[in-house]
C-alpha cells in the first residue's frame, strides 16, 4: 500500500479526497471542517513525503476558480453597478485592513516574507491567494517556497472555524433570529421585483374598435402584454391580424402599473374570458433549448409575426418578466407561448424541444477561456518602487471567466455550462488543490511549528479577527445589511466556501449565496493580487 501511495499520484490524490471529506463531514455541534478536512489530512500525508504532483494542485485550482468565475459573471457586473460602493468597500476595505496587518505583524515579529504571504493567505481561507503567492516565491526564493505553504496551513484552520462561528452567531449579534432575517429578506426582494399579473378589459372605448392587435401593439401604449380575444363569446388567441371590436374582452399580462393604462385606454375590467373546450387554442411553457436561438431576440425569431403567437411571460432563475422584442434569450429561459395550438408547436420546435443540450457544455470555448485566462495570468504588472507581480494562472482565470460569465460567448461561439457542471467542476477543482497544497505544506509543517509555532499562529488568529471585524463593522453599522446577507457577505470576504455552508443551513431563502456571489469575485481579486504583495513588499524591506 505504501508503495502504492509514492508510486501512483492519482491514487493518492483521490484517496486524500475521499478520507478527507468524509473526515470533513463530521459535524459536531452544527460544526464541520467540510472540503477543509482533505487539507488536514493532506498536511499529514506530506509530512511523511506522500507528494500529489505540482501540476495536479495547479490544475485543481484553475478549475476552481474558472468555475466561480463563471458562476458569478452575470450577477457580478450586474450588482456592481446598482450596489458596487458598499460591495467595493466591504470586500477591498476589509482584505486590505487583513494585508495590512500581516505587514505589521510580520515587521514586529520578524516573520518571514514568505512565511507571511501564506499566512496571510490561510488566514484569510483565500487558496487562490496561495497560489498567486506561491508563485511569486518561487520566482524569487524558490527554495521556500514550501515554507510559504506551512504559513498558510498555520493560519488555515482558526481561520475556518472562526468564519463558521461568526455566520452562525450574525443574527444574535445583531439582535434578531435567522427566522426573522429570512422573512425581511424575501420581503426586501419582494419588494424590488415587480410579479406580473393577469387582468382582463372590455372594450368600451371606440378609438380602440376597428384596429388590429399589431396595429394596436406598434402603438406602444402599454408594456402589458394582450394574450387573448373574447368576441361574440368566442376566445381565440391575440394573433397579428385579430380585429378588436366594441364589447370584446382582452386579456392581458403585464406588471400592475401597464394593466392600470390599459383600464384607462381599453374600458372596465371584467372577468376573465374562459377559453372554449373545442377552440384551437394553447397555453404552453417551453424551455429555450436550441442553441441556434441562444442569445437571438424575439423579435428576430418573429414568432408574432410569422405564427401569431404572443409570448407573454419569461422566467429566467426565480425572476419573472414581461418578455419584450429587445429580449435576448438565454438558455434554460422558461416561456410562456399563447396562440393557436398547431401555431404553438411550431414556435416550440424552433426554440426548445433539444433540453437534453442542457446538460452539455460547450468544450471549445470552455477551454479557448482557460487557455486565455492562463496567457492573462502571466502578464507583469508593475507597481510604483519597481514592484512587479503576476496574477498568474488562477487570477487570469478567474478574471477571463468573470467576463465570460458576463458576456456569454468568445466570438461567435456561446460558453453555456450547466450549474451541475459548474458546481462539479468547482468542488472538484477545489479538493484537488487543497490536497496538493496540503502535501506540499506537510512537508516543512513539522520543523516551522517548532521553530517559530506559537508566534505564527497568534498571528494568524490576529489577521483572521482584524479582518472579520471590520468586514462586520462595516456591513452591520455602516450598511445595515440583513443578517444572513451578511453572514453570505462575510463568507465572501474570507473566501470560505465552509462559512457559506453554515449561512445557508440557517435558511431557506438564497440570502446567504446572493450576499456571498455579490462579494466574493472583489474579494478575491484584491487578495489575489494582495497575497503576493504582501511577500513583495516585506522581501523589499528586508532587503534595505
Amino acid at each position: 500500500m505504501v508503495q502504492l501511495l509514492h508510486s501512483s499520484p492519482f491514487f493518492l490524490l483521490f484517496g486524500l479526497i475521499a478520507a478527507g471529506i468524509s473526515i470533513g463531514a463530521f459535524k459536531y455541534r452544527g460544526l464541520s471542517l467540510s472540503s477543509a478536512g482533505v487539507f488536514f489530512l493532506a498536511l499529514i500525508a506530506g509530512h511523511f513525503q506522500f507528494i500529489v504532483p505540482y501540476e495536479l494542485t495547479e490544475l485543481g485550482l484553475v478549475l476552481f476558480v474558472y468555475a466561480v468565475g463563471l458562476q458569478s459573471g452575470s450577477r457580478f457586473f450586474r450588482v456592481l453597478k446598482s450596489h458596487g460602493l458598499s460591495f467595493l468597500v466591504v470586500g477591498l476595505g476589509a482584505t486590505l485592513v487583513g494585508a495590512l496587518t500581516t505587514i505589521g505583524l510580520a515587521r514586529l515579529l520578524n516573520i518571514a516574507p514568505h512565511l507571511a504571504g501564506g499566512l496571510y493567505a490561510g488566514s484569510t481561507t483565500c487558496t487562490p491567494g496561495l497560489a498567486a503567492v506561491l508563485e511569486a516565491v518561487r520566482r524569487i526564493q524558490p527554495a521556500n517556497t514550501d515554507f510559504a505553504a506551512v504559513g498558510y496551513a498555520i493560519g488555515y484552520p482558526f481561520s475556518v472555524i472562526s468564519v463558521v462561528i461568526f455566520v452562525q452567531l450574525l443574527p444574535r449579534i445583531m439582535g434578531t433570529t435567522a427566522q426573522a432575517a429570512g422573512e425581511a429578506f424575501q420581503r426586501e426582494q419582494a419588494a424590488r421585483v415587480t410579479p406580473l399579473e393577469r387582468c382582463a378589459f372590455r372594450i368600451t372605448n371606440p378609438n380602440c374598435a376597428g384596429i388590429t392587435i399589431d396595429e394596436w401593439q406598434a402603438l406602444h401604449l402599454s408594456g402589458a402584454v394582450l394574450c387573448r380575444v373574447e368576441h361574440e363569446g368566442h376566445v381565440q388567441p391575440a394573433r397579428p391580424g385579430t380585429i378588436l371590436h366594441m364589447g370584446d374582452v382582452v386579456l392581458a399580462v403585464g406588471p400592475p402599473e401597464e394593466l392600470a393604462k390599459l383600464e384607462a385606454i381599453l374600458g372596465t375590467i371584467t372577468p376573465e374570458p374562459k377559453p372554449d373546450g373545442a377552440a384551437d387554442y394553447a397555453s404552453e411553457l417551453v424551455v429555450v433549448s436550441r442553441a441556434d436561438v441562444f442569445g437571438k431576440r424575439l423579435r428576430e425569431l418573429r414568432i408574432w409575426e410569422k405564427y401569431g403567437v404572443t409570448a407573454t411571460r419569461l422566467r429566467r432563475g426565480v425572476v419573472e418578466i414581461t418578455p419584450r422584442g429587445e429580449t435576448a434569450l438565454e438558455p434554460g429561459d422558461v416561456l410562456r407561448l399563447v396562440g393557436g395550438r398547431a401555431d404553438v408547436r411550431m414556435v416550440t420546435s424552433v426554440v426548445g424541444l433539444e433540453e437534453r443540450r442542457l446538460d452539455e457544455t460547450s468544450m471549445i470555448p470552455f477551454a479557448a477561456g482557460i487557455t486565455l485566462g492562463a496567457a492573462v495570468g502571466f502578464i507583469p504588472i508593475s507597481l510604483p518602487g519597481g514592484l512587479s507581480f503576476r496574477l498568474g494562472i488562477g487570477g487570469g482565470a478567474f478574471i477571463v471567466a468573470l467576463i465570460m460569465g458576463y458576456v456569454g460567448h468568445v466570438g461567435k461561439l456561446r460558453i453555456y455550462v450547466p450549474n451541475a457542471a459548474k458546481h462539479f467542476a468547482r468542488e472538484l477543482g477545489l479538493v484537488i488543490f487543497l490536497a496538493g497544497a496540503g502535501t506540499s505544506a506537510g512537508q516543512q509543517l513539522v520543523p516551522v511549528l517548532r521553530e517559530a509555532g506559537v508566534k505564527l499562529l497568534l498571528a494568524g488568529a490576529i489577521i483572521t479577527l482584524v479582518t472579520t471585524t471590520t468586514a462586520l463593522l462595516l456591513m452591520w453599522r455602516y450598511f445595515r445589511w440583513n443578517p444572513l446577507f451578511a453572514g453570505g457577505g462575510l463568507s465572501a470576504v474570507m473566501t470560505s466556501p465552509p462559512g457559506l455552508s453554515a449561512a445557508s443551513d440557517m435558511t431557506d431563502t438564497d440570502a446567504p449565496a446572493v450576499g456571498f456571489a455579490s462579494v466574493y469575485p472583489l474579494a478575491l481579486l484584491a487578495k489575489i493580487a494582495l497575497a503576493p504583495l504582501t511577500f513583495l513588499l516585506l522581501d523589499l524591506m528586508g532587503s534595505h
